[in-house]
């Protein structure tokens, strides 16, 4: 009878420790992401960004064929600064940004493009707000004693 105890014993302890362990993760197909250290160039940039809208503006083909070619025409003017050793200034960035938003409301439909707004002003907020974030705080008049 013992034995008969020990072994159930024995088997309902097993049984629960093959349940506690989980099957691994199937890999899914995704992009390998770029070093740290090595910035993407011009091309995969505009590729990573039209990848991007056209999942989030639901694009079709010949949309994503100029969406590509709007990013790459933006990312290889930024790239130009960025080899030489140059920060665009507002005026030349707001350039920059104006065009490819011009380009690309002849490209989208009117709901994509109110969409692709939308986002533009959410990723303004949110770059905004961190450089709030980043900026020291102002100085504070020491207190009087009296």
């Amino acid at each position: 009878m013992k034995k008969l105890i020990l072994t159930c014993a024995i088997l309902a302890a097993a049984s629960v420790a093959s349940f506690a362990q989980t099957a691994a993760a199937p890999q899914t197909a995704q992009a390998k992401p770029v070093p740290a250290n090595k910035p993407m160039n011009a091309e995969q940039l505009a590729e990573r960004r039209t990848k991007v809208a056209e999942k989030q503006y639901g694009l079709n083909p010949d949309q994503t064929k100029k969406v590509h070619d709007v990013e790459l025409e933006f990312t290889q003017a930024m790239e130009k600064y960025r080899t030489a050793g140059q920060t665009p200034g507002p005026g030349q960035l707001g350039n920059l940004t104006v065009r490819r938003d011009q380009q690309m409301k002849e490209i989208l439909t009117t709901e994509q493009y109110a969409k692709y707004e939308q986002v533009n002003a959410k990723r303004n907020a949110n770059q905004a707000a961190e450089m709030n974030a980043k900026a020291p705080a102002a100085p504070t008049a020491p207190a009087q004693s009296k």
